[in-house]
């Protein structure tokens, strides 16, 4: 492990500032082609000692709708929930900014 630290205002302005390239290259909207993409447990990302035995499959609209309900409750406890469909969505940016 090193003494390396993650500041989550760091990665904050770091998502701000991708997201606004993202809006300035791609656009404000991005069409949602896919519905279905491979998701690997969280521990087993971290596990380089063995190939990863299970994945699961998440559901962009799934997290598009969970993003939207956040977004409205203003509430996104537990974190690591919202954080889930977060990545999901952050994929689909990533796919469709590559194109």
């Amino acid at each position: 492990m090193s003494d390396d630290v993650l500041r989550v205002a760091d990665l904050r302005a770091a998502l701000a500032l991708a997201l606004d390239a993202f809006e300035a290259e791609v656009g404000p909207e991005v069409p949602l082609d896919h519905d279905h993409y491979w998701h690997l447990p969280v521990d087993a990302s971290f596990d380089l000692s063995r190939e990863p035995q299970e994945h699961t499959v998440g559901q962009i609209i799934d997290d598009l709708h969970e993003a939207q309900g956040l977004a409205a409750d203003g509430d996104a406890f537990p974190a690591w929930h919202a954080l889930n469909h977060a990545i999901g969505l952050l994929r689909v940016l990533e796919h469709a900014a590559r194109r």
